[in-house]
Formats: C-alpha cells, structure tokens, sequence
C-alpha cells in the first residue's frame, strides 16, 4: 500500500512520519507562507487530518513551526486561518492516515451542537487564563475547556442515560464542512444540549495552558 501527501509517495507511515519530522526540524521555527517552496506541502498534510475541516475553519492563510509548549526541544505545527485564528494541529496525527469512524462523527456532532453555547460563554467573560491568570484581548489565544467534569465524561454519561437511538448516519455543515446531526436525530441533538447546560463546568485557558492539560 502506498502513502500520498500530495504528489509525495511514501511506502510505509513510517517512511512518512520519518520525512516530515526531518523536513520540521529542518526548517525549524518559521512562517511557512504562501510563497513558501513547502507550502503545499503542509496544505496537503492537514488534509489529511481527521479534523481538517474543523481546523481550517474559514481557510488556511499560512502555517508556523513553534516550539512545543510543554517541551521546548521539541516542534509543534500551527494553522493560521483567513480570519486571523490560529490553531494547533498534530503533524504525526497527519501522518498515520486515520479515517474518522461512525463513532468520531457522533464526537464531532456532539461538539458541534453545543458550539454556540462555547461562544456565548467566550464572548462573555474575561479572558484571564483559569491557570496561568495571564490576560489578552486577543480571543484566539484562549480556549474554553471543559473543567470537571471533562467533555469526556459528559459524552459518556450522556450516551449512558439517553433512552433516544444513539445517531450514526450525520451531515455536514455546508459552511465549515465538520460533522453535524441530521434533522432527524433533531430531540437526541435537544438533549444533550440541555444536559451539556445543565452539568457542564467551563473555564477560560490560554492556548499554552490547554495544551499542558492535554
């Protein structure tokens, strides 16, 4: 079986994993623009992301090579999008060549409908880092997390006490193409909103805090 990033054939993930991390290191920390000569490369590495259609979000301007927040030795890939977000994306994850399962969907779903209700919650309290205690104006740089209990643990439990069929048949959202429920699963989407409201326990974190959590 072959693996293709772009017209770039590799024979194994390895041998794929092994040019990337070699190609990183290589260009160590740096703005990879659009005239960049590795820019499509990383365009179609992310495609291969799982979760490429959520971390594009409303398009790619350029990508970045930072140092890993938790180990400073190490490198980490960033998207900045069209609208001047950035977000963090793993490269290995690019590299192993994942397809996203019934049960990933039901994931990105269940993210998707509470989406407004993280906005609402950003847009309406300050942004100091629950950990850290740092503060910006810029809303990119900071992240709703899920505090105890995880998002994690509210899927589970919810999944657990729904007497509704669980969907596993989704559409796509037509704007920022991520998985969505279906009009039909509309009273199993109601509630786990509901419960997600009535359980949930957020908080503010900088992006560097969020990833030291992970």
């Amino acid at each position: 079986m072959k693996y293709n990033i772009g017209n770039l054939g590799f024979k194994t993930k390895k041998e794929c994993e092994t040019f990337t991390r070699t190609l990183i290191y290589k260009l160590d920390c740096c703005d990879i623009k659009k005239d960049h000569p590795d820019y499509n490369f990383f365009v179609n590495l992310i495609k291969n992301h799982p979760e490429y259609e959520i971390k594009k979000g409303t398009g790619i301007d350029s990508f970045s090579i930072v140092p890993n927040p938790m180990m400073n030795k190490y490198r980490q890939t960033m998207l900045t999008r069209l609208d001047g977000t950035k977000i963090d994306f793993s490269w290995v994850y690019c590299c192993q060549f994942k397809e996203r399962t019934p049960k990933d969907n039901l994931i990105k779903s269940m993210r998707s409908a509470i989406r407004d209700d993280i906005i609402k919650y950003k847009r309406s309290n300050s942004l100091i880092c629950n950990y850290c205690k740092t503060k910006t104006e810029a809303s990119h740089d900071y992240h709703v997390d899920h505090d105890n209990p995880s998002f994690q643990t509210l899927k589970d439990n919810f999944l657990q006490l729904t007497t509704k069929q669980i969907p596993t048949l989704f559409a796509d959202c037509e704007k920022y193409h991520y998985a969505i429920f279906k009009e039909a699963d509309i009273e199993f989407e109601k509630d786990w909103v509901e419960f997600h409201k009535k359980n949930c326990n957020l908080q503010i974190l900088c992006r560097d805090c969020n990833l030291r959590k992970r």
